[in-house]
């Protein structure tokens, strides 16, 4: 059999409607983050807007950007020349690749000071060192190198190691090599994919621009240079500005970072960083809930936004809708962090409105991130202590409930007897809640259904009673019948037998009366009639029955009421047949009626004997007779009287006279509205 579910298991899942107050509050936490971030987004834009028309009033933008160039790095890191890295490791992922040279290459510019420092990184596995008195040039892996300075000169040297270490330059002068140059200094190291050469030059030598060109004897995809007026033109050096980065330091907002692009998107300076805070909240959380408030709380980020801290050059959205002159908000993830960046760029335009540069605003999301988190722990720790307690307190209830409803349960089974006898009863409980009145309810129907059983039992006695004396009439006169031989004595014995078969007709015919009005009352249909002339009626045709009988009237004049006048006409005649069984010799049988609100109450009283107390002698074969009567009666007159009465909406009722000396019987009617 399906195992059906408790009422504490029930209210359990009730409970779990508690569940919709986190997520509407953490929709609610959403749609304050989604206005803040948009708040914010109008601040930064507000701020960067100040920003470019302080960058333009500063005149820190050059005319003219170039899309090629070197960019010099600054760095607070000391270089050691020796050819390695170690001391570039910031820088190595900003190396610019070198274009149109034989071997793949890339190289760094790092100013230091009054120094310049120039890294060159070249893929090549098959070097061949210059060895001999006389440095000549393109016989082996050589580097060509072009500065411009201030003043525009023009100054060109040759590098040609003759093995790894210490190298030197050599001044070019049209095609053949000069001396060596004492103030450039470098180191040529051997790797694993070529060789690495790290130079050291004063930086007036190099002010406004280089150029640079790898020689290698082998074939390549490019000949040797032949000449020196061949090589590449020069590049100019993209330089961080330090006053306009002083500038932007000073209108630093916090957790912020700035930076000024050119119209080509070389950053010209910037200040600021963008550390990622550790969120807001309460660290000593299991990781599990943080895990998942982190997913719950998990921001919208714009995918391939790769804008680094350290870039050099920066060409994606929203620098590119900037540099056409719309500007843009873009949302990026920092990586190896939960830190949401949202980055604004701007346009610094001229007053024809030509964009010559960008400003590049970016500011971290922490502080949303952090009051989330932390209206999310409040939240969740809120709830959870909610949902303890209605738990709990559901359990108690259900409990509760539960242990008295199985008491009243074990009282209706110990109630009633496997057989339906009843053999007990129910504890009335006080008046209270539902399951109180619904244990007033069982001991009521139980004390109904114990008098009922009672009637059953007075029935089934009263019945025996009634049909045993005919039936002992009639057994005897058939006896008595077959015994004698006189034809006038066998006659008056069959008599006396058909006086029985009569008594037991009688009988039969009175419990068919009961059946019949029932039935009946489906059928009836009800009228307005005046109550009074059918009273004046009934009382005259008893009048004219028996004679020696006194019938009284009292108070009736104008009553219309609602019913079936033969139903009523029925109901005082057994109330008549009753008072005139029970009435005193010489003493009036009175015919009242009461109204009282909407009801009217019709009576009949009579001088007599009283009623006996807790009998309720409307029910089926209910009779306070002696047996010394001669006709039979079965107690069913006072019951079809509640069955007319209750038709009609009103009630039957029997008491005794004031002065004891007597009893009254009424049923009521509704009145006509």
């Amino acid at each position: 059999m399906k195992k059906r579910a408790g009422i504490r298991f029930k209210l359990l899942l009730v409970s779990l409607s508690l569940l919709a107050i986190p997520w509407a509050g953490y929709r609610f936490i959403q749609e304050m983050a989604y206005f803040l971030r948009d708040a914010q987004e109008q601040n930064l834009e507000t701020t960067a807007r100040a920003l470019a028309t302080l960058v333009r009033g500063s005149n820190s933008l050059p005319a003219d950007a170039s899309p090629e160039a070197f960019y010099l790095h600054t760095s607070a890191q000391p270089v050691v020349l020796d050819g390695y890295t170690e001391d570039w490791q910031e820088l190595l992922p900003l190396a610019q690749s070198l274009k149109d040279n034989p071997q793949p290459a890339s190289l760094l510019l790092q100013a230091q000071g009054k120094q310049f420092y120039l890294l060159l990184q070249v893929v090549d596995h098959d070097l061949i060192y210059f060895n001999g008195p006389f440095v000549r040039y393109g016989v082996s892996d050589q580097v060509l190198l072009r500065m411009l300075d201030a003043n525009g000169v023009t100054r060109e040297w040759l590098i040609a190691p003759q093995a790894p270490g210490n190298v030197s330059a050599y001044r070019l002068s049209g095609k053949t090599p000069g001396p060596r140059d004492q103030r450039l200094e470098g180191q040529w190291q051997e790797t694993s994919r070529g060789y690495n050469l790290e130079l050291q030059l004063p930086a007036d030598l190099a002010t406004s621009g280089m150029g640079l060109q790898i020689l290698d004897p082998n074939p390549g995809p490019l000949p040797a240079r032949e000449t020196p007026d061949s090589i590449p033109a020069i590049l100019p050096l993209i330089r961080p500005s330090a006053p306009l980065g002083s500038l932007l330091a000073d209108n630093l907002p916090p957790h912020s970072r700035i930076r000024v692009l050119d119209s080509q998107g070389w950053v010209l300076a910037s200040a600021g960083n963008l550390a990622p805070a550790p969120p807001g909240g309460d660290s000593t959380l299991p990781w599990i809930i943080r895990k998942l408030l982190n997913l719950a709380l998990r921001h919208h980020s714009d995918d391939h936004l790769p804008i680094g801290a350290h870039q050099t050059r920066l060409e994606m959205e929203p620098v590119a809708s900037a540099l056409s002159g719309r500007g843009g908000t873009r949302r990026y993830q920092l990586p190896g962090s939960e830190t949401l960046v949202m980055a604004t760029a701007l346009p610094i335009t001229t007053p024809q409105g030509v964009a010559r540069g960008v400003v590049l605003l970016e500011q971290t999301t922490d502080s949303i991130l952090s009051l989330q988190n932390q209206a999310m722990q409040r939240l969740l720790g809120i709830t959870l202590a909610l949902f303890a307690v209605v738990s709990l307190a559901l359990l108690g209830f259900a409990s509760l409930l539960t242990r008295r409803i199985r008491r009243l349960h074990q009282q209706m089974e110990s109630a009633v007897a496997a057989d339906g006898r009843i053999i007990g009863s129910i504890k009335t409980p006080a008046p209270g809640d539902e399951i109180a009145d619904l244990g007033r309810g069982f001991a009521n129907m139980l004390n109904r259904l114990q008098e009922y059983n009672r009637y059953l039992q007075a029935m089934a006695s009263r019945l025996s009673h009634e049909f045993r004396t005919p039936l002992a009439i009639i057994r005897s006169s058939l006896e008595n019948s077959a015994e004698v031989k006189d034809a006038g004595e066998k006659q008056a014995y069959l008599q006396r037998a058909l006086k029985g078969v009569d008594r037991l007709e009688l009988i039969l015919r009175q419990l068919q009366e009961a059946t019949r009005l029932e039935k009946a009352l489906q059928q009836v249909e009800v009228q307005e009639f005046e109550l009074c002339g059918l009273l004046e009626i009934t009382l005259e045709n008893y009048r004219g029955i028996h004679p020696d009988l006194d019938f009284r009237l009292c108070r009736c004049s104008g009553i219309k009421v609602q019913g079936a006048p033969e139903l009523i006409f029925q109901a005082l005649e057994k109330l008549l047949d009753n008072a005139i069984d029970f009435h005193q010799a010489d003493t009036a049988i009175e015919l009242s009626v009461e109204e009282r609100q909407n009801q009217v109450w019709i009576c009949v009283s009579n001088r007599g004997p009283t009623l006996p107390p807790d009998m309720d002698l409307f029910q089926s074969m209910i009779s306070v007779r002696r047996d010394t009567r001669q006709q039979p009666h079965l107690g069913l007159g006072l019951y079809l009287v509640k069955l007319i009465a209750e038709f009609h909406g009103g009630s039957a009722r029997a008491e005794n006279l004031p002065q004891q000396n007597g009893a009254r019987f009424c049923f009521s009617l509704l009145r006509r509205q």
